[in-house]
C-alpha cells in the first residue's frame, strides 16, 4: 500500500502538497529522541528560495512544541501548531530550535469486513519511533517541495532510517524534491548489500540473517526486472523496515512492515515488489491527488498482474479483481476513479485498485505491449519527481501509439457501474472455402457506453489452439463480422477476463467475500453450543456486525424458523440446526477432524441466498478466525487447525465460462490452493464434512 493512505487519514496539521517545478525549501536538521518519555528536541536549518525570502510564510509545526529560539525571521502565532514567518530577507537561513512530546496512540480503522488497520498521527516511544509529515515534527513552510539532511541522537542499540541516502549511521540525506520527511527508528539490527543502481537494506527488530538475506536477494532481483521496465531506479537505495505495529506501507526508497506480514512466506513475492514499484511510481513520480490516484492502480497492474502474468494465472487473478469489484463496490458503491485517492475498506480498494487495474489493462489491450510499455518508460523519465495526472498517462500513451484515448480515458474515469456482455443473433454461413460467422456485440446494462476491447475465443475443427478475435466495442451495440478458413465449433466472450465487465453466474464460484462483502447479513448462532462457545461465537458476530452500522442482523437458531431466502446468512457451530441443511451443498477436505480443526465454507443453497458455514470445537480458535477469515475472502472452503488457528487446506469450487455459441466452450482457467494438502473436489459441491 502506498504511504498517502496516512497522510489522508491521520494526518494532524498537513500543508497542501507540493506543487512541483515550486521553489525548493532544504532543510539541515539535528534532532534528539529520547523514546522512553516520548520527547523530541530538535533544531532545523532552513534555507528558503530567494523568490520565498521577502514573503509572509505559512508555518506550521504540531501544536505540543514549543519552539525556544527562532533566529533569521519573525513568527507570529496564529493558531496553535500554526504560525506566521516573516523572514529578514537578507538570504541568511532561518534556524528554528524547538523541542516536546510527540506520543498519539494508534487509532484503528479496520473497514467493514473486520480487517485490522491501525494508524498513528506520531508516536515517539520505546517500542518505536513513527513521524511523518502529517506528525508535524518538523517546520513545515508552504507545502513546498523539500530536501533535506537529517542527523538523529539516540540511545545506545538505536538506529533512524529516513528516505534518500544513508551519509552514516543516524544520518541521511535527500536532494531529490520530496513531499515529506520521514523519521523511523527503533532497536534495529541493519543488513545491506549492493543491489546495482542502489543499496538493498533490511532493517530488524531482532537478528535473522536468513530472512535477511531473501529480502536483500529479491530486491537485487526486483530492483533489476522493473528497471529494465520503468527505466534507472530513483533512490539510492531500497530498504525494508519492520515496524512495530502491523502495516504494509510504501515510502519514498523504502517500505514500512508489520512483523507478522514480513514473515509471511508469499509477501515477499507478492506486496513486497509492489511496494519496491511504487518508487517509481507514487514516490518517484508523485500523485496529482485533485485528479485521482492512478499510482495504486497501474502499479498493481505493473506488480501484482504482472506476476500472474509470469506464473500463467493471470486470468484467474483478473476474475478475482472483477469478483472483488462486484462483491464490495458494485453498482451501489462504485465510485468514478477520479473520486479514488487511498483505500479505506474494500470498496474504495475494489474501485482504486481492482477496477483501476483494469482500465490499465484495457489500455494496453487497445494500444499493443510496445506502446502500452515505452509510453509508461517515457512517462516516469519526463515527470520523475513531479506531480502527475490521468492526463499525463494519456498524452504520454497517446504519443508512443499514435491513437486517441480520450474518450476512453474520459468515460473509464467519470463513469461508474461495468457493463454486462451477450451476444445476439449469431449466425455461421459456410461459403465454400471459408466461413462467415456475424453476431452482434450487446452491452446490456443501462448505463452509459463503457469503451472496451473484447476478446472472442473462437474453437475450430483443424485442432488447432484456440482463435482469438479482438473486437473494439464503442458503442452499445457492435456488429461482427469475421471470416475463418476453418469452422468455428464454439465461441466464448471473454473467457480469460480481459474486460472490465459483470460476470455471469457460471463464471464466479461462491466465495467468503460474497457474504462478507453483503451490505445486509443475517447471522445465526447455535444456541445448543456451551456457553464459552457460544459466547465466542457471539464476540465473533457482534465485531463483524459493528463495522456495518445496524444493517447485520443477530440471532440464533431457536428464533427463525428458516434461514433467508434474500439476504446474506452466516451459520455459526456444528450445532446450528441450519448446518444439516447445508448437507448436500459444499465440499470438503477429506481429512476433516472436527476434535481440532475449524472449517469455514461459503455455499449457495438456493440462487442468489449465499451462506457461509463456520464452525469449530476449539473455542480458542474462534478468535483468530474472526480476525483472520476477512483476509481470505475469494476462497470458497478452508481448513484451520489447532486454537491459532493456522489455515492447511483452501480452494474454490469449480466454476466455468460458458460458450455463449456454436458447441462447446474452451476450458477455464480454475484453483485451488493447497495449504498441507491439494485435493480436488470429487463432486461440485458434495456436502458439510460428517465428523471423523
Amino acid at each position: 500500500m502506498h504511504r498517502s493512505l496516512i497522510a489522508i487519514v491521520s494526518i494532524l496539521i498537513l500543508l497542501p502538497l507540493a506543487a512541483f517545478g515550486d521553489p525548493v525549501v532544504t532543510h539541515r536538521l539535528a534532532v534528539t529522541l529520547t523514546p522512553a518519555s516520548g520527547g523530541i528536541t530538535a533544531r532545523d536549518e532552513i534555507t528558503l528560495p530567494r523568490a520565498m525570502a521577502r514573503e509572509r510564510l505559512d508555518l506550521r509545526l504540531h501544536p505540543a512544541l514549543t519552539i525556544t529560539r527562532i533566529r533569521g525571521g519573525q513568527l507570529t502565532t496564529v493558531a496553535p501548531g500554526r504560525h506566521e514567518l516573516a523572514p529578514n530577507g537578507e538570504g541568511e537561513p532561518i534556524v528554528i530550535e524547538y523541542r516536546g512530546r510527540i506520543r498519539h496512540p494508534l487509532t484503528d480503522i479496520s473497514d467493514a469486513t473486520g480487517k485490522q488497520q491501525h494508524v498513528t498521527q506520531g508516536w515517539i516511544g520505546d517500542d518505536g519511533v513513527f513521524l511523518d509529515g502529517g506528525s508535524g515534527w518538523y517546520p513545515q513552510i508552504g507545502g513546498h517541495p523539500i530536501h533535506f539532511e537529517l542527523s538523529v541522537r539516540l540511545p545506545a542499540g538505536w538506529q533512524a532510517v529516513s528516505q534518500g541516502r544513508r551519509i552514516a549511521r543516524n544520518h541521511w540525506r535527500d536532494d531529490t524534491p520530496q513531499q515529506e520527511i520521514y523519521l523511523i527508528a527503533g532497536r534495529y539490527h541493519r543488513y545491506a548489500t549492493n543491489a546495482g543502481p542502489a543499496t538493498a537494506e533490511v532493517y530488524l527488530r531482532q537478528p535473522d540473517d536468513k530472512l535477511a538475506r531473501r529480502y536483500l536477494e529479491a530486491t537485487k532481483r526486483h530492483l533489476a526486472d522493473y528497471g529494465r521496465l520503468l527505466g534507472p531506479y530513483p533512490y539510492p537505495k531500497f530498504a525494508l523496515i519492520e515496524n512495530f505495529w502491523e502495516s504494509g506501507y510504501g515510502m519514498p526508497s523504502f517500505t514500512l512492515l508489520g512483523p507478522t506480514v514480513i514473515r509471511l512466506p508469499f509477501i515477499i513475492h507478492t506486496a513486497y515488489p509492489h511496494e519496491i514499484v511504487h518508487n517509481w511510481l507514487g514516490n518517484g513520480v508523485y500523485v496529482d491527488w485533485a485528479q485521482g490516484n492512478w499510482s495504486e492502480g497501474l502499479t498493481t497492474y505493473l506488480a501484482d498482474h504482472r506476476l500472474r502474468e509470469q506464473q500463467g494465472t493471470a486470468a484467474v487473478y483478473r476474475r478475482d479483481q472483477l469478483k472483488s469489484w462486484a462483491d464490495h463496490a458494485g453498482d451501489e458503491g462504485d465510485f468514478p476513479l477520479v473520486r479514488f485517492t487511498a483505500r479505506h475498506g474494500d470498496a474504495s480498494q475494489a474501485v482504486g485498485y481492482a477496477k483501476a487495474m483494469m482500465f490499465f489493462h484495457t489500455i494496453r489491450k487497445r494500444i499493443g505491449d510496445d506502446a502500452f510499455h515505452s509510453g509508461l518508460k517515457r512517462f516516469v523519465a519526463n515527470k520523475r519527481f513531479q506531480t502527475a495526472s490521468y492526463d499525463d498517462l494519456r498524452r504520454h500513451w497517446e504519443a508512443s501509439s499514435g491513437i486517441d484515448l480520450d474518450d476512453i480515458f474520459a468515460q473509464w474515469l467519470h463513469r461508474t457501474g461495468a457493463p454486462r456482455l451477450a451476444l445476439r443473433a449469431p449466425r455461421l454461413i459456410d461459403e465454400g472455402e471459408r466461413f462467415r460467422f456475424t453476431a452482434v456485440l450487446v452491452q446490456t446494462d443501462d448505463g452509459p457506453t463503457l469503451p472496451l476491447v473484447v476478446p472472442l475465443h473462437f474453437r475450430t475443427d483443424d485442432g488447432m489452439a484456440t482463435a482469438v478475435r479482438l473486437i473494439t466495442a464503442t458503442e452499445r451495440r457492435t456488429p461482427i463480422d469475421l471470416l475463418f478458413r476453418h469452422r468455428p465449433l464454439s465461441v466464448a466472450v471473454d473467457p480469460e477476463f480481459d474486460c472490465f465487465r459483470q460476470l455471469l453466474p457460471e463464471e464466479t464460484p461462491t466465495t467468503l467475500s460474497t457474504i462478507l462483502g453483503a451490505e445486509k447479513v443475517v447471522v445465526v448462532l447455535p444456541a445448543r453450543a456451551d456457553a464459552p462457545l457460544l459466547a465466542r461465537y457471539r464476540a465473533l458476530a457482534e465485531r463483524w456486525a459493528s463495522k456495518h452500522g445496524g444493517l447485520w442482523k443477530i440471532t440464533t437458531d431457536t428464533e427463525i424458523d428458516a434461514l433467508p431466502g434474500h439476504d446474506p446468512a452466516i451459520v455459526l457451530g456444528w450445532e446450528n440446526r441450519f448446518a444439516t441443511g447445508l448437507r448436500g451443498k459444499a465440499a470438503a477436505p477429506e481429512a476433516l477432524d472436527r476434535s481440532s480443526d475449524s472449517y469455514v465454507q461459503a455455499v449457495e443453497p438456493t440462487p442468489g441466498a449465499a451462506v457461509l458455514f463456520i464452525a469449530s470445537h476449539r473455542a480458542d480458535a474462534i478468535d483468530g478466525l474472526a480476525r483472520k477469515l476477512p483476509h481470505y475472502g475469494k476462497y470458497s472452503f478452508l481448513r484451520f487447525t489447532g486454537d491459532e488457528p493456522r489455515v492447511v487446506e483452501k480452494g474454490e469450487w469449480p466454476s466455468r465460462t460458458p460458450a455463449m455459441v456454436l458447441g462447446k466452450e474452451p476450458p477455464t482457467p480454475g484453483r485451488r490452493t493447497p495449504g498441507t494438502r491439494n485435493t480436488p473436489p470429487t463432486t461440485a459441491p458434495p456436502s458439510v464434512p460428517p465428523a471423523r
